[in-house]
């Protein structure tokens, strides 16, 4: 008998642990566009779910989140210009209980990376860390590795 209780209350926490797991309302899609000669713009376009954001690159000093960063793997024949840009409605949220402001984006997010590729390099790839949040709650920062073809 002592073994069906202890079954049942490991299968009712298995049940419980699995409804608390959260999917990502980040979805990311990557892309290329050619400039001129070698000069590209590495797209890394970032569609939330209502009521979710995600954190701009550039925080202010008091910011307690993930804000998204974003690294390119060294290789080769790939030069970064700058430094990503972010296109898209910056939010500014302000959380008057403990004096916090947050940039953020809600909806959509484009960051843009201008490179230039060498002949011989075939792909770009990189991570993007960031963290989904509500203003009642936030996930756990999330990184996802991208790979981006060059034609």
């Amino acid at each position: 008998m002592k073994k069906y209780i202890i079954l049942l209350v490991l299968t009712v926490a298995c049940i419980h642990a699995k409804a608390q797991i959260q999917k990502d309302p980040a979805h990311w899609a990557y892309g290329l566009k050619k400039l001129t000669g070698n000069t590209y713009e590495v797209h890394l376009q970032c569609t939330i779910d209502v009521p979710w954001h995600i954190y701009a690159q550039k925080q202010g000093r008091e910011f307690i989140g993930t804000a998204t960063k974003i690294v390119f793997a060294k290789q080769p024949g790939l030069v970064l210009i700058g430094t990503p840009a972010e296109h898209g409605k910056k939010d500014i949220f302000v959380n008057k209980e403990v004096e916090i402001t947050n940039y953020e984006y809600a909806g959509k997010a484009d960051f843009v990376q201008k490179v230039t590729v060498k002949p011989g390099v075939k792909e770009i790839k990189g991570t993007i860390n960031y963290q989904t949040c509500t203003h009642e709650r936030c996930l756990t920062a999330t990184s996802i590795d991208f790979t981006i073809p060059v034609p």
